[in-house]
């Protein structure tokens, strides 16, 4: 009996304005859903343009990182750059502090008491002996001036065991000369630019021709070979 007075006051209610009223009330929760739906749908949106956009410029940033490390590393200076030709050139070149001789004079006026000879032997007062010789002797008083003959620089001036106080002189072009038997007051040392007829010291004594008279033993070599010094002298 209850249940059919509650059914039959819910069909009026229903057939009333009531229908109206749950009607009204459903419409309202489907809008409120749709809000909400769409509330995280844009700020999902929002959220995924947001990272795009950071994503993007990190990996702008970071090309750019790379691109100018690139840069850094292969942005090499054209000076620092070596030259091939600078490494393998070996070709020697005369500085102006390695003369170069042009002409030979005889380093001092006199007689030529031995002559050049690597052939024929010959006599040796100091040793009784006969002997080859690898310069000329040019006779002169002790303490005469002896000259340099050509233009060149000053290898050696000291005192050798077997020619006495000497200097030797770099003429360029492989000649080498030998001023042999002069005095202890050398006026040249090691290193020396001199000039033809630069003076060198005095006549005094060659230790293997001491027996003989005073003189000036002169050697030439040409590529540390001894030749005939009369072949490049040009005056006496």
């Amino acid at each position: 009996m209850n249940r059919m007075k509650n059914k039959s006051r819910l069909d009026k209610f229903l057939n009333g304005k009531g229908f109206y009223a749950v009607l009204g009330i459903c419409m309202v929760a489907i809008g409120i859903s749709a809000f909400v739906g769409y509330s995280a749908i844009e700020n999902s949106n929002n959220n995924t343009a947001q990272y795009s956009s950071e994503f993007q410029s990190s990996s702008s940033n970071s090309s750019n990182t790379q691109s100018n490390t690139v840069l850094e590393q292969v942005d090499i200076p054209q000076s620092d750059i070596p030259y091939e030709e600078e490494e393998t050139s070996s070709v020697p070149t005369e500085s102006s502090s390695s003369p170069i001789a042009k002409y030979f004079i005889y380093p001092l006026s006199g007689d030529i008491i031995k002559d050049f000879s690597l052939s024929e032997l010959q006599y040796s007062l100091t040793y009784n002996d006969m002997r080859l010789h690898t310069g000329i002797d040019i006779g002169a008083d002790a303490n005469t001036a002896v000259n340099s003959a050509g233009d060149g620089t000053v290898i050696f001036a000291g005192k050798d065991n077997k020619l006495g106080y000497t200097v030797k002189i770099d003429h360029g072009n492989g000649i080498v000369a030998i001023y042999a038997g002069l005095t202890e007051a050398l006026k040249v040392k090691k290193g020396d630019v001199v000039a033809a007829g630069t003076n060198l010291g005095a006549v005094g004594t060659v230790t293997e021709e001491c027996v003989d008279s005073p003189h000036l033993h002169f050697e030439i070599l040409e590529n540390n070979q001894p030749i005939s010094p009369q072949t490049l002298l040009t005056n006496n």
